[in-house]
């Protein structure tokens, strides 16, 4: 078997049952079959793994086309740069070198010397930047080569080309990227192609000639002749480019984000159309929802069924074949409407007739049709939450300012946010103040003055005064999260403990993040400044108390870091117990195990903190003996023996982890972490030290060891973040030593997120506001015993293998992967929720609107995935890795736009419908946001399952724990219909569920809302494919509710799951 079959059977073999079918038959569509398809779509219910699919098709095309093609290009487009570091990772074959290229198509004539080079090319492309006519001037860099195409042999003026493409752009950036793409050259073959097509348009190039000729000097950037002139040289390097790319599979990932550059009639879809007719290339689209699945009579704007014509004729690339699909579908809609009263297999003939056409282009698998029951591990919670007289003189006051100003009715808003003066941002009440530029007449000011309580006031908020949640929504959702304490914890509580967990998260046991939709934009801010600020105050309540006062303005100034690599008044290092936190100490690691001593003392169960502390208290008490032989029994206790004692058993065996402490160039003091001034100055010099106690040299001998040596070192064995890293690494790679530079790396980095996380001021607070005593470090170690740091570790890391796209990876690569991306979700800042302080100027009968930031980090606004600026991406891509990880947020709250082919499922398996949809589908697809993979929920039941009891069995080489409950519960369903189960779908009595949570307002227009959702929800699929759904909709509602002969109306579902294999 050759290197590459085997690469593809292990891709194959890593998918489940379902997702190998669909792959397989895919495969046959665009490859093997006697009537192929150059397009296909898979359009798998949310969550259910379209990348994992889409990776199996790559691994059998590029097998395919081996020996059919110079190359294999794989193009992935996806709507924005969050989604495609999501998936590019987990899309790539190993096995081959590949190459991930800058997201403009006219940037790619810079790297196609590499492209030829290699025999597999992966290149990653977003809409909004490759084929978006739009930004008509493009980028700066995309400018400055066609500039070092054009400037050689075109003849044209040099200083007119130069400033025709500048642009906007400032004459020292605009000469630097010049002299940038100077010095990195540009391939010369497509250089010479993108200028004889130029030339070859005489009309156009004498436009250009023209233009450069009377442009040597500076011209306005948006002349709409430059613009047009600029648009038009970018679309024709883009055309060029799509040439010598010679796409052979391009992927359109969640496309319904960009489906007009489907539209074969749509001009702006120029370049687009040009990548997706490539001759030989094929097609495929993935989306859950590839068109509106149900419109309602009020979303004409989104109709399903043009929506639904526009992308069959897309795949079919057939009016003929779509226009007979049309009235075949008129006819089954006839059929539906006759149910119950006339003959049946008409109908069945027409369904069955077109689930054939349809399965030729798309398929479709759904976990409501593999599961057993519709809702399988749903559980719904409908709360009322109580309507206080606040709340109604807040609806009154808002009803008030509004009819006075001449805004429209408030009350959906006053129903969903409280201080709505202070968050109603961009909304028409605030519009209208801001256009009369804050003059009001007396009335309003009267209003405004009486009704200073319904204001969030900047006052209160900078002196921590307990701030009212002034919303019942918003009352609830503190009920279920801060009043349950969760502000005293700082990650969530892992899934299978291996001590009892003690401290606060011995109060907290059931619990999981919160994912919040809001109809209104709104919403997240208000939730994440009010959570947030809450959370903060309530950490610093006793710290205000018992310590210092501060105010929240001044937080960071008042309180500052602790962990840090500093020098005394003495000039003596501060520092070196803080490595007692970060070291990954081999001998530490490999000699005590938290999940062996809970096996082999625990009956099936977890142990008590003290248990597991004695436990390792005598492993290590040998070694303090050995070591502290012969040292003065009298004197001050030398405390450096804490951290001396590891280093000390590292230098004699592990001599690899001397090398990585010592080593500049690519070793621990190489590392580069954010914060330096967080960190402190002195790091390299607390490494150096730690290096020469490796080698048993210290500046004084060590004197009397402390009594409690064992017991702190025992400690940071079982609780360290570095070494519990070092361990959790080493279960998911197994093959490198201990010592091994990547292990060590990567626990670093993590240990290094920690730091971060203890030296926020309001961790300080929480942790010395009820200890003031004990050294900080120490009260750190305490509480990650308490929030069994290892058994949280294992789990998260155990979960970064898959999620990342790292099976097929190196251990090394595996290693560092995981750690920097589990070190930046620890490191996450706070964010700022910009807030209005509104003042009012009686006198003036004036208001005025004043912006102040609040801090956010225990609940987090998630952003519209529709912003394409850098910066805005990169901060989403923070918080969602954060939200993924079991540390803070605890809340994301979000609109529903934009979140589809994201995951919010790792630590969450609660959504909260802070307002219901109208369409039952975005019900749907806000659930299947965290209804997932190996979701919270998924791993809670598992380990109640299996949990250490099962675990026992191979206690003394149990390798990735979670690995093994997996196979167990596989091996044990494998008679189940399909791998839903356990991956999906795996339920226990007295388990988790997928938690819908709906807090409806009492005697609401929602409560016969949501019923009306439900049932839809139940039978929307029906109707796929018709015109004028409600319609159909509402009469099978009826006829369902009339107990009618229609008993088994999901027999008469287009079902368009592949069939079996031939």
């Amino acid at each position: 078997m050759s290197r590459r079959k085997k690469e593809t059977e292990k891709v194959l073999a890593s998918l489940k049952d379902f997702q190998r079918r669909t792959v397989d038959y895919v495969f046959r569509r665009f490859y093997t079959d006697q009537n192929t398809t150059d397009r296909f779509l898979v359009a798998d219910e949310v969550g259910l793994g379209k990348t994992m699919v889409a990776k199996g098709i790559i691994a059998r095309a590029i097998e395919h086309l081996k020996t059919r093609v110079k190359r294999v290009d794989i193009v992935y487009v996806c709507s924005n740069i969050s989604i495609a570091s999501q998936n590019i990772s987990r899309l790539t074959v190993s096995g081959v070198q590949e190459f991930i290229y800058p997201t403009r198509l006219t940037l790619l004539p810079a790297h196609l010397a590499d492209i030829r080079n290699n025999k597999i090319n992966y290149v990653s492309l977003t809409p909004g930047t490759s084929f978006d006519p739009v930004s008509r001037d493009g980028h700066v860099e995309e400018r400055a080569l066609i500039y070092h195409i054009l400037q050689r042999n075109s003849g044209l003026s040099r200083a007119g080309l130069r400033h025709l493409l500048q642009c906007k752009v400032g004459d020292d950036n605009w000469r630097n990227q010049l002299n940038k793409r100077r010095s990195e050259g540009t391939d010369v073959a497509i250089s010479k192609v993108f200028l004889r097509n130029i030339k070859a348009d005489r009309k156009f190039f004498q436009r250009l000639e023209t233009f450069c000729r009377r442009s040597t000097r500076r011209i306005l950037w948006d002349d709409p002749d430059r613009l047009g002139l600029v648009f038009e040289l970018r679309m024709r390097l883009a055309e060029v480019s799509v040439a010598a790319l010679e796409p052979d599979l391009v992927i359109l990932d969640e496309f319904q984000r960009f489906r007009n550059l489907l539209d074969e009639n749509n001009p702006d879809a120029r370049i687009a159309k040009k990548l997706f007719s490539y001759p030989d290339a094929k097609v495929l689209l993935l989306s859950a929802t590839p068109y509106k699945m149900l419109s309602l009579d009020d979303e004409q704007e989104e109709d399903h069924y043009c929506d639904f014509l526009k992308t069959l004729t897309f795949l079919f690339g057939s009016e003929a074949a779509v226009e007979a699909i049309r009235k075949e579908l008129q006819e089954f809609r006839n059929a539906l409407y006759s149910l119950g009263e006339a003959e049946e297999g008409y109908a069945a003939h027409l369904r069955d007739s077109l689930q054939r056409k349809l399965l030729q282009v798309m398929c479709r698998t759904e976990r409501a049709h593999m599961a057993r029951a519709q809702d399988a591990m749903m559980k719904e919670y409908v709360a009322r939450p109580e309507m206080l007289e606040n709340d109604l003189h807040a609806a009154a006051f808002a009803d008030s300012i509004a009819t006075r100003v001449g805004a429209r009715d408030v009350v959906e808003y006053w129903k969903s946010s409280p201080y709505l003066l202070n968050f109603l941002k961009k909304y028409e009440l605030r519009r209208i103040l801001e256009k009369q530029r804050g003059k009001v007449g007396p009335e309003v000011m009267g209003i405004l003055s009486k009704n200073n309580r319904h204001m969030l006031r900047k006052q209160d908020i900078m002196a921590y005064r307990e701030v009212d949640p002034a919303n019942p929504r918003m009352r609830h959702l503190f009920k279920n999260t801060l009043d349950q304490g969760l502000w005293k914890i700082l990650w969530m509580p892992p899934s299978m403990p291996y001590t009892c967990p003690g401290g606060a998260y011995a109060e907290i046991r059931d619990v999981t993040k919160s994912l919040v939709f809001s109809a209104w934009s709104a919403v997240p801010d208000a939730i994440a400044t009010l959570c947030s600020y809450a959370a903060e105050r309530r950490m610093l309540d006793v710290y205000r108390k018992k310590v210092r006062r501060v105010r929240h303005e001044v937080l960071y100034d008042k309180i500052h870091p602790l962990l840090r690599f500093a020098r005394g008044r003495d000039d003596r290092v501060t520092g070196m117990p803080v490595l007692l936190l970060m070291y990954p100490s081999p001998a530490l690691a490999s000699l005590i195990d938290p999940l062996k001593i809970a096996l082999n003392l625990g009956p099936g169960g977890p142990v008590s903190m003290e248990t597991m502390l004695q436990k390792a208290e005598a492993i290590i008490t040998p070694y303090v003996n050995e070591f502290t032989r012969g040292v003065p029994k009298r004197g001050i206790e030398d405390q450096r023996w804490y951290w001396a004692l590891p280093a000390l058993l590292d230098g004699r065996k592990f001599k690899e982890a001397y090398s990585w402490v010592e080593d500049g160039e690519e070793g621990w003091p190489s590392l580069s972490m954010d914060g330096q001034e967080d960190r402190g100055y002195h790091f390299r010099e607390h490494l150096e030290i730690l290096s020469r106690a490796m080698e048993h040299a210290f500046d004084t001998p060590l004197g009397r060891p402390p009594k409690d040596l064992a017991r702190i070192v025992a400690l940071v064995a079982v609780a360290a973040p570095g070494t519990c890293m070092l361990r959790a690494l080493k279960r998911v790679a197994p093959n490198p030593a201990w010592d091994a530079p990547a292990l060590l790396t990567g626990a670093a980095t993590v240990s290094e997120g920690f730091r971060t996380l203890f030296n926020l001021p309001e961790t300080i607070a929480l942790l010395q506001g009820k200890d003031q005593r004990t050294p900080f470090w120490q009260l750190c170690l305490r509480h990650c015993l308490e929030g069994n740091m290892q058994s949280l570790l294992d789990e998260q890391v155990h979960c970064l293998v898959e999620s990342l796209g790292l099976q097929d990876e190196s251990e090394t690569a595996r290693c560092s992967k995981i750690g920097a991306d589990l070190g930046k979700s620890l490191s996450i800042r706070t964010a700022p929720i910009y807030i209005d302080q509104v003042r009012l100027r009686p006198n003036a009968q004036k208001i005025l609107f004043e912006e102040y930031a609040s801090r956010c980090r225990f609940a987090l606004r998630f952003g519209d995935m529709r912003e394409q600026e850098e910066a805005a991406v990169k901060r989403k891509d923070v918080v969602l890795k954060a939200f993924n990880s079991p540390f803070r947020p605890f809340i994301l709250a979000s609109t529903s736009i934009g979140q589809e082919g994201l995951d919010f499922h790792t630590w969450c398996h609660a959504v909260t419908h802070w307002n219901l949809p109208a369409n039952p589908v975005d019900l749907e697809q806000r659930e299947g946001r965290i209804h997932r993979y190996k979701g919270h929920a998924i791993r809670k039941n598992i380990a109640k399952e299996y949990g250490l009891k099962a675990l026992c069995k191979r206690r003394n080489d149990v390798g990735d724990p979670w690995h093994y409950m997996f196979e167990l519960a596989r091996k044990e369903y494998a008679n189940a219909s399909n791998e839903l189960v356990p991956y999906w779908l795996f339920e226990v009595k007295g388990g988790a569920k997928i938690e819908r949570h709906v807090p409806m307002l009492p005697f609401s227009r929602e409560e016969g809302h949501f019923e009306r959702l439900k049932k839809m929800l139940a039978i929307y699929r029906l109707i796929f494919g018709q015109p004028r759904q409600e319609d159909l909709l509402q009469y099978l509602i009826d006829k369902t509710e009339e107990k009618s002969c229609l008993q088994n109306l999901d027999n008469w579902r287009i079902i368009l799951e592949p069939p079996r294999d031939k």
